[in-house]
Formats: structure tokens, C-alpha cells, sequence
């Protein structure tokens, strides 16, 4: 093991644990979301009684499913790409893509956390009202997931750069 290698685990370390708290939080809404709507299902139909607060907590749930969901996805490096052209292009020309891909993802991730903070910190002092909650919780996310994109994507985006084109492969 080399010494770049040696400096890099804590820091490969740190992320695999964030995106692994984030799939966590992902998968959690997602069961959570799933029983809610159940329980809506089976109140509304069997009952003739649906709770007022199902339905928008399962979309509040919704935005942590996706937004935490897409940046495991950054991490994981499943996020959407078409790998067509660049696999019928020389290893240089495909090292090019990948840094221009990590580049617009982390363009994105910077105005998720801009965009998503103003709309967080606007809306946090407006409740949902079959809630109780602020309406800055439901699009806490945002800002949250667009910083871990942006951490995500700018880590591959180093070790892009610091990988020869031949290794990549």
C-alpha cells in the first residue's frame, strides 16, 4: 500500500459511513412511507376513516427517500450516465468525460445546498397544518443530500484526476 493510499482510507472511510447513514435514512422512509400508506389504505377503505396526516407525511417521507436516495447514488456511482459513448472512446477521451460528469454533479450538489438552504430557512416559520411540523422540515433534505452529493462527486472527482486513464479501466 502506498502512501497516498494510506492517506486516503480515512477519508474513503468517512464517506462509505455517510453514504451508508444516508441509504439508512433512504430505507427508513421508505418503510415508514410503505406502512403509512397501508394504514391510509386499510382506514379509508375498511373504516370509512382516513387520517388527515397520512398523505402528506408519506410526501414529506418521500423527499428524504429521494433526495438522501440520490446521493447513496452519486456515492455508489449509479447515478444516471450513458456509458454508450463513452466506452467506444479511447481511455483519455473517457477519463475526459468522467471529470466533466463529476464536475456538472457537483455544479448540481452546490445549487441543491444554495437553492435548498433559502428554501428551508424561508419556509421553516410556516407549519404543515395536518402535521404540526415546519414546512422547512419536509425540505431539509435538500440541502443536506446537495452537500453530500457535492462531497461525494468531489472526492471521485479528485480520484479521477489522480488516476491514470489505463487504471480507470
Amino acid at each position: 500500500m502506498n502512501k497516498a493510499s494510506v492517506k486516503q482510507a480515512p477519508v474513503k472511510n468517512l464517506l462509505d459511513t455517510l453514504s451508508k447513514i444516508s441509504l439508512y435514512i433512504s430505507m427508513t422512509s421508505l418503510v415508514v412511507m410503505t406502512a403509512i400508506i397501508t394504514y391510509q389504505v386499510v382506514a379509508r377503505y375498511f373504516f370509512n376513516d382516513s387520517p388527515a396526516w397520512s398523505e402528506r407525511l408519506s410526501l414529506v417521507l418521500l423527499g428524504y427517500l429521494v433526495f438522501f436516495g440520490a446521493a447513496v447514488g452519486v456515492h455508489e456511482r449509479f447515478h444516471i450516465r450513458i456509458d454508450a459513448l463513452r466506452d467506444a472512446v479511447p481511455p483519455r477521451l473517457a477519463k475526459l468525460f468522467d471529470v466533466c460528469a463529476n464536475i456538472a454533479v457537483v455544479g448540481a450538489g452546490i445549487v441543491m445546498i444554495i437553492a435548498g438552504f433559502q428554501l428551508t430557512t424561508t419556509l421553516w416559520p410556516f407549519d404543515i397544518p395536518s402535521l404540526g411540523i415546519p414546512r422547512g422540515l419536509a425540505l431539509l433534505p435538500i440541502p443536506i443530500a446537495g452537500f453530500l452529493i457535492t462531497l461525494f462527486a468531489g472526492a471521485q472527482l479528485i480520484n479521477d484526476l489522480r488516476t491514470h486513464p489505463k487504471e480507470a479501466e
